[in-house]
């Protein structure tokens, strides 16, 4: 299964995307569900393994953000669902869009961007104050909503200055519409990568076609994995998208039945189960 897998990927920059790194993004983003106590002290399990210093929590609306030093450059993970609130932010299938500057004429999921624009002052300035201002290099992941922020961020923050160096993001429901998916391809292609999983729910939402065509549309690379990492993956854009997650496409039944598919990505618990301090973690 591997090698049929394999022979599917596509040539080009997506060829670049890196499996070892992947995973230690996805255990960023999952270490963004352990408590706020255990990222600051960077002591949240194995999730937490990685050479991290001097972590610190920005809140917004409905979720967090960590922001620290990783590599020599700035590291900003946004978590995903957790709450009912939050929940409802990212599965909201009858969306709302909004036109929004940084990227030209396009439209946005409201509900995300609001989110985002309740976290980026923080995120900014705790960047700068970590030694990573305007012209800084920086690497971002998240998952689940908190991967449809990432999107929103890697704009903005490439907008006002800074430079994105890596992003790898998992679970993500679609953020914006055609416009928005053309500038992001355009101004991050073989700097960012869309992970999915199995039949994980989440990425069909906004629903794109019903009745009514909204004209939202997922950012590329797709890199699809069927089942385990060991199993391998392939690379899907626009062309071949039919072949990776959106060949399944009922919401309601793989909301009941592969949830799991959702909290776990590249085999990390992607949730708050494997957090050192579990009983501590944001449930």
């Amino acid at each position: 299964m591997r090698a049929a897998i394999l022979s599917a990927l596509l040539l080009g920059s997506e060829a670049d995307y890196n499996e070892t790194r992947a995973i230690q993004f996805a255990k960023f983003a999952g270490a963004a569900y352990c408590s706020s106590a255990s990222l600051e002290a960077w002591d949240c399990g194995y999730k937490c393994d990685a050479d991290v210093r001097s972590v610190s929590i920005c809140h917004g609306e409905t979720t967090t953000a960590y922001i620290g030093s990783w590599e020599g450059s700035g590291l900003v993970v946004f978590r995903g669902t957790i709450t009912l609130e939050s929940c409802i932010q990212d599965l909201k299938l009858w969306h709302t869009s909004t036109g929004w500057s940084e990227c030209g004429n396009c439209k946005v999921h409201n509900g995300f961007l609001a989110e985002y624009n309740s976290l980026k002052t923080c995120v900014k300035d705790t960047l700068a104050e970590l030694g990573f201002g305007l012209g800084s290099t920086i690497r971002t992941t998240g998952h689940s909503l908190g991967a449809a922020i990432n999107n929103l961020a890697l704009v903005d923050l490439s907008h006002d200055g800074w430079v994105v160096e890596e992003s790898y993001d998992f679970g993500k429901p679609r953020t914006g519409d055609e416009a928005f998916a053309k500038f992001f391809n355009a101004e991050f292609k073989g700097r960012s990568w869309r992970v999915t999983h199995h039949k994980d729910p989440v990425p069909q939402v906004p629903i794109d076609q019903m009745i009514h065509d909204w004209h939202f549309e997922h950012v590329e690379p797709e890199i699809y994995y069927p089942s385990t990492v060991d199993q391998g993956y392939m690379v899907c854009t626009k062309d071949n998208r039919q072949s990776c997650i959106e060949q399944y496409y009922n919401i309601g039944t793989d909301l009941l039945l592969h949830g799991a598919d959702h909290v776990n990505y590249m085999d990390v618990d992607t949730w708050p189960g494997g957090c050192k301090f579990f009983e501590e973690s944001v449930v």
